[in-house]
């Protein structure tokens, strides 16, 4: 073997002896031991003490009176004032198909939603929406109807 060789394989036995002795010896401790039971006494002293501050500031604060105005607006509202658009796409006999074509809607990236409809209570309406504003109906309309596989549909008010 020539000179080099020996090199080589001395460095390489020596920095695998490193490496082993580095990863395989137990790693010193250098935090202390602390624990919790030992500072709980401090620790309840410390936030008995801040609480007695913040319960002395909010007690030299005024209390909040209610304002006449809001209260007034709040009586003054009615729930026709929550009235939002849908789109009725769809009337089926079957609420599984009704069921499937709300799905496929919802897969769309519109709401929609299945209603009984009709006097004897044997239709399913599929309904998209609701929408704030009727303009968010038309202005998605072309869409809707692509969705929803539907060149018709009757917008109406729904209320909450």
């Amino acid at each position: 073997m020539n000179i080099e060789r020996i090199v080589g394989l001395v460095f390489s036995i020596s920095a695998l002896l490193i490496l082993l002795f580095v990863v395989l010896t137990p790693q010193v401790d250098y935090q202390q031991d602390f624990k919790i039971a030992d500072a709980a006494p401090e620790i309840e002293e410390i936030a008995k003490i801040e609480f007695e501050e913040e319960s002395k500031e909010i007690a030299k604060e005024e209390p909040l009176k209610p304002n006449k105005e809001i209260v007034a607006d709040v009586a003054n509202i009615d729930r026709s004032d929550f009235d939002l658009f849908v789109l009725r796409v769809h009337v089926l006999s079957s609420e599984d198909n009704a069921k499937k074509m709300v799905t496929k809607i919802n897969e769309g990236g519109f709401p929609a939603f299945t209603e009984v409809f009709g006097s004897k209570k044997n239709l399913h309406a599929v309904y998209v929406g609701p929408f704030i504003e009727e303009s968010d109906i038309n202005q998605n309309i072309e869409l809707i109807q692509k969705v929803s596989e539907s060149q018709n549909g009757e917008i109406s008010r729904w209320k909450l």
